[in-house]
C-alpha cells in the first residue's frame, strides 16, 4: 500500500551588489559567496522526510517536482558596445544561470566548480556548460565520482537582460530539468540553490552592479511505500553511501 505525500521548502531570494575592488558579491540574505573569480552565490536548506523513512520505515519514491517563484529577476545589465563610440549602442555584459538541486547529501558548490575546471582526467568545463551529475566524472581529490544518481532533481535556467523592459528586468531564455528521481530511505534531503553570474563576450562586471532574485518554493511529490525487509535494508545502505559521498 502506498500513499501520496508532498514535501516543500522555501528558499529565500535576495539582493546582491558587486564590488570590483574586492572582487566579491555582497548580499542581504542567507546566501554565501563561493569566492575566487567564479561569481557564484549559493544558499542551502533541508527537507525533513524522517517521519516517513525513519519513524514509519517507509521508502520515499519521488514522482514529480516543481518550483514556484515570481518571474521577476533583476539580472546583469548592459554596457556600451564600443566605449569609444556612443552611437554603437549597448550590449548585455552578462547572463544569470540559476541552478536548483535536491540531493541526499549536502551539495558543495565550490567543490563542484573546482571539479568542472579540473584537468586531471584530461577534460574540463566552464561550470555553465555542465549540469551536476549529468556527466559522471572523478572529482578533484579522485576519491569519489559525482554521478546521475546523486541528484534526485535539478533545474537550470538561463536568464538574460531584456532591454525593452525596465529596471534590468530579466527573461528566461531557456530551462532544463534533470535528475534521477531515485527512491530514498534517507531521513532528510538537501536543497541547494546557486547562481552563476557569467560575463559574456569578454565583458567585465562593472563596479556597483546588482542583481535581485525572487523567493522560491521547491515542491517534491511522491509516494511512501513499505518494502520487504531485504529491499529496505539495501535501500538504507544505498542512501547511507550516497550521504557519505563528497558532492
Amino acid at each position: 500500500m502506498s500513499r501520496t505525500v508532498m514535501f516543500d521548502k522555501v528558499m529565500r531570494g535576495g539582493s546582491f551588489t558587486y564590488t570590483a575592488s574586492g572582487t566579491t558579491w555582497s548580499s542581504n540574505g542567507p546566501w554565501e559567496y563561493a569566492g575566487g573569480n567564479t561569481n557564484i552565490l549559493y544558499t542551502q536548506d533541508e527537507i525533513d522526510i524522517g517521519g516517513m523513512t525513519t519513524t514509519q520505515e517507509e521508502t520515499f519514491y519521488p514522482e514529480a517536482a516543481t518550483i514556484q517563484n515570481s518571474p521577476f529577476y533583476t539580472v546583469p545589465g548592459v554596457v556600451q558596445r564600443d566605449p569609444g563610440d556612443p552611437t554603437a549602442g549597448y550590449v548585455p555584459y552578462g547572463a544569470l544561470f540559476e541552478y536548483v538541486l535536491i540531493t541526499e547529501s549536502p551539495f558543495k558548490v565550490d567543490k563542484w566548480v573546482a571539479d568542472q575546471t579540473y584537468t586531471g582526467d584530461g577534460t574540463s568545463w566552464i561550470p555553465i556548460y555542465s549540469c551536476p551529475g549529468i556527466d559522471p566524472r572523478r572529482t578533484t581529490d579522485q576519491a569519489t565520482t559525482l554521478g546521475f544518481e546523486n541528484i534526485l532533481y535539478g533545474r537550470v535556467q538561463m536568464i538574460v537582460h531584456n532591454s525593452s523592459l525596465p529596471q534590468q528586468a530579466g527573461v528566461v531564455y531557456s530551462t532544463n530539468e534533470f535528475g534521477s528521481m531515485t527512491p530514498t530511505a534517507s531521513d532528510r534531503l538537501y536543497v541547494t540553490r546557486f547562481v552563476v553570474i557569467q560575463p559574456l563576450g569578454g565583458q567585465s562586471i562593472p563596479n556597483g552592479s546588482g542583481i535581485q532574485l525572487p523567493h522560491m518554493r521547491v515542491v517534491l511529490v511522491g509516494s511512501g511505500k513499505e518494502e520487504n525487509d531485504l529491499s529496505y535494508i539495501m535501500r538504507l545502505r544505498n542512501s547511507y553511501l550516497l550521504q557519505q559521498d563528497v558532492n
